[in-house]
């Protein structure tokens, strides 16, 4: 989207040199030219640092999964990080949603993680690559984390 927003100024002066007859003759455009380029200059910063928000915001947003807890790290806006954690014992639910034949096809979608506790009880991160192997890493590290404090894990065979 970040792209075709900077393309857009690009291919609206293009086509208004191949076709100059489209600008009515009553308006000198040399007269309005610094103002046009000044519009077109904002345009682009606009669009480039919508850009770095949307890069920022998918290259700093983490999910750390270790044996004991993971730590999920959402990076909202630019200066403006949030990180929060759960321990493995305290997941309750894990699911994948994968709406759409694109995010089929890419194999990209949401992870929602829902926890028993009174604080945040909603993990969700959204655009994340193969999300099943996700949530099979997810599964696999809790039930290794509740053989090691000595619970009990269903498994359907």
């Amino acid at each position: 989207g970040a792209i075709l927003m900077t393309i857009i100024p690009l291919l609206l002066l293009v086509s208004l040199t191949l076709k100059p007859d489209l600008i009515p003759q009553t308006i000198e455009v040399t007269s309005y030219l610094p103002l046009f380029a000044y519009g077109i200059v904002v345009w682009l910063i606009f669009s480039l640092i919508m850009g770095f928000m949307i890069w920022t915001h998918y290259y700093l947003d983490l999910w750390i999964i270790t044996d004991r807890r993971i730590i999920a790290i959402d990076q909202v806006h630019f200066f403006n990080r949030k990180v929060s954690s759960f321990r493995l014992e305290r997941l309750q639910d894990i699911k994948v949603v994968i709406n759409g034949i694109i995010p089929t096809f890419l194999n990209f979608g949401t992870l929602h993680a829902h926890t028993a506790g009174t604080g945040e009880e909603n993990f969700i991160s959204t655009g994340l690559p193969d999300p099943r192997g996700i949530q099979a890493m997810i599964q696999k590290a809790t039930d290794a984390r509740l053989m090691s404090i000595g619970g009990q894990v269903n498994q359907i065979i």
